[in-house]
């Protein structure tokens, strides 16, 4: 009695369900991501991912963000007031980013004046850039320091300058006593600020964005978002391919 051996298309069955099967499963699990993702990005702004902090230390370090190393304390209360390099913080708010390297921040008649070498800017308490001056206003150039004695007074190699109530025009002057120059409070908690002001810098929903896009993973994130698609096309031609295959004859039953 003479065996039969299968035919070329159960061969070709018995290889494709289990490779059908393998590639459904790394499919399965890259589609839900990308449907979960999507939901959380089209969602990200209820869900307050859009200003939630990402604070793990090798996330931040993957994407290059790191902590500010100049970091000055100016105020602690009722709010904290604090420079690092170019940038003005209100606690955990970032409300300026100045030309140059801030040289200090003072709170004068309900506003927040910060100085740079060339420039002074106006903001409210509330944080909102209410103006900038500069040389073209009337500013003095080459600014040393700011200080505070009833008006503001601006230091540079040219001498000492006042400003008016309405912070409008300078004019060179002597001061009757010492003026009370504005420096950095001791600041002893230096590293959580920074550390602070690092994890402002990169937010879940742009996280979310780069893993849904795939650029999360550089040059790879392309070629692992075409092998998913690749995937996908094998998957539906392999099962409709199994599916025919498979499908029941129809009986036509007779008429009688």
């Amino acid at each position: 009695m003479t065996r039969k051996h299968p035919s070329l298309r159960v061969k070709l069955l018995r290889q494709l369900r289990p490779w059908h099967r393998r590639i459904g499963i790394f499919s399965t699990l890259f589609v839900i991501f990308m449907a979960v993702s999507g939901v959380l990005i089209n969602h990200s702004n209820h869900l307050s991912l859009d200003t939630a902090q990402v604070k793990q230390s090798w996330l931040l370090d993957y994407y290059g963000v790191k902590a500010p190393k100049d970091v000055n304390l100016y105020q602690q209360t009722p709010h904290k007031l604090i420079s690092a390099g170019n940038q003005v913080w209100l606690d955990e708010q970032l409300i300026l980013e100045a030309n140059a390297s801030v040289l200090a921040v003072v709170s004068y008649n309900e506003m927040i004046v910060a100085v740079d070498t060339s420039h002074l800017y106006l903001l409210s308490q509330q944080g909102e850039l209410l103006e900038t001056q500069d040389s073209a206003t009337g500013l003095p150039s080459h600014i040393q320091a700011l200080g505070l004695q009833d008006n503001l007074w601006l230091k540079t190699p040219s001498g000492l300058f006042v400003a008016d109530n309405d912070l409008i025009d300078w004019s060179q002057s002597q001061p009757l006593a010492a003026i009370p120059w504005v420096k950095t409070l001791n600041n002893t908690d230096s590293n959580d600020i920074a550390e602070q002001i690092r994890a402002s810098r990169l937010h879940w929903e742009r996280v979310l964005l780069d893993l849904h896009s795939g650029r999360f993973f550089g040059a790879l994130g392309p070629w692992l978002m075409d092998l998913v698609a690749i995937a996908l096309i094998i998957m539906s031609l392999t099962g409709c391919y199994i599916w025919l295959q498979q499908k029941p004859v129809k009986v036509k039953r007779r008429k009688k």
